[in-house]
């Protein structure tokens, strides 16, 4: 399945260049950040990761008559009981330093410094058609936050495997190994585009 244009639904820049190195020109010629299209505003008030994603993607197809592509992500930590997960953008109010201090003060010295970061993506196709999938990574929470890279929880985030942040990695490594190039593999499969 192969997209000549593709709205990509979010207003997060951040998000937007990642998606551009993770989707093969096999699979998409232009993907155009929503923004650029429209000022529409889709608010996120689903319970789950799935359910955000599709009401974001289903709101761009419908306004854009574009097939439309949306993630949901958030960071699920072990000792708050999966929080902030579905909520991570909006856990506190502020930017995401103001985020990042608060995630920081809310595990303290625990020990268990275990997290995964989850994304969801939904891609609608006018029409009807709508594909699902998941992607995980698994992960830990620093003590505190390094690097430069990245955005959102990026600077506190410690892959497996790895003792520095998403936020201190190549992007070329966080956009091998991070839950949303997971769900993009998946996606691909699904679509037969598995073996780019």
């Amino acid at each position: 399945m192969f997209f000549e244009r593709l709205v990509l639904a979010t207003g997060n820049r951040g998000k937007y260049r990642e998606f551009l190195a993770l989707l093969p020109s096999s699979f998409v010629g232009e993907l155009v950040f929503a923004p650029e299209l429209s000022k529409l505003a889709v608010d996120e008030t689903g319970e789950t990761y799935t359910e955000n994603a599709l009401l974001k993607a289903r709101a761009w197809a419908a306004a854009s008559g574009l097939p439309s592509l949306a993630d949901d992500s958030g960071l699920e930590v072990t000792a708050l009981g999966g929080a902030p997960g579905v909520h991570s953008a909006r856990a506190v109010p502020g930017d995401d330093n103001a985020r990042n201090a608060w995630l920081l003060s809310e595990l303290g010295n625990r020990e268990d410094r275990s997290a995964r970061f989850v994304a969801a993506l939904a891609l609608v196709v006018p029409g009807g058609k709508e594909f699902v999938c998941e992607g995980v990574c698994p992960g830990r929470i620093a003590e505190a936050p390094s690097g430069a890279g990245g955005f959102g929880y990026d600077p506190l985030f410690l892959p497996d495997g790895f003792d520095a942040s998403f936020a201190d990695i190549p992007a070329e490594t966080k956009n091998a190994i991070s839950h949303r190039a997971a769900a993009i593999r998946t996606l691909l499969n699904i679509l037969g585009q598995g073996s780019e």
